[in-house]
């Protein structure tokens, strides 16, 4: 079995890499093998496009991948999310697609007479396949965004047009698109390190959420490497 370990950047699964290679039988570039499994690492880079680039030429390829696991921080709308509390994405929407109206508000492709079709459902929403039902962390709704929200304005049309929406990401969508696309069973685990508010970055816990994501990881892989 390969299942395929992806983060944006390396300090958000460092920990996780440092735990894996302790464990490995057998390491080659990024893949670190076990009696079991095969794990390989790679890091898609910040937002949709570098990490849509990646998967899109990864997944089809071999050795296949039965399992992909997206990992990082995210930002909570939902402020019954504790920061540094992990999550498990189980859906995902684009927040900023489509076409922007005069009154600034968001025109999704289907209100153009351009409804989204497969890997989409219905709804214009991502639902993968996975293994997510199992585990022990709260289930939410993600939203993807070009751009980190950091306005008042923004927070309110996002609010109105996606008030089911819990977290947000820069990469989700993407790598449920793949994944659904490939067939591939997807996990996304993600530690909350801001609420979504007007910017302040000082009030953000990126170490702490960090620490709680690789540490859930780290339960999550145990049963395949040990």
């Amino acid at each position: 079995m390969r299942i395929l370990l992806l983060a944006a950047t390396p300090p958000e699964l460092d920990p996780t890499v440092a735990w894996l290679r302790k464990q490995a039988v057998r390491q080659e570039q990024n893949v670190l093998a076990f009696e079991r499994v095969e794990i390989e690492v790679v890091f898609g880079g910040l937002g949709l496009v570098s990490t849509a680039f990646l998967l899109g030429r990864r997944l089809p390829a071999q050795p296949a991948v039965q399992l992909a696991i997206q990992t990082g921080i995210a930002g909570a709308f939902d402020r019954a999310l504790a920061l540094g509390e992990v999550v498990n994405v189980v859906s995902e929407q684009l927040g900023d697609w489509g076409a922007e109206d005069r009154d600034g508000n968001l025109l999704p492709p289907a209100a153009m007479g351009f409804p989204p079709g497969f890997p989409f459902d219905g709804g214009g929403i991502l639902r993968p396949a996975g293994p997510s039902a199992i585990l022990p962390y709260p289930t939410v709704a993600g939203l993807t965004v070009h751009r980190a929200t950091g306005s008042q304005t923004t927070i309110i049309r996002l609010r109105e047009s996606f008030p089911d929406a819990q977290v947000e990401s820069m990469e989700g969508a993407a790598f449920f698109y793949a994944c659904i696309a490939a067939g591939v069973d997807a996990l996304q685990l993600r530690a909350i390190s801001n609420y979504v508010t007007p910017r302040d970055r000082s009030a953000w816990k990126i170490k702490a959420a960090i620490t709680a994501v690789n540490t859930a990881l780290q339960r999550v892989l145990t049963p395949f490497v040990s």
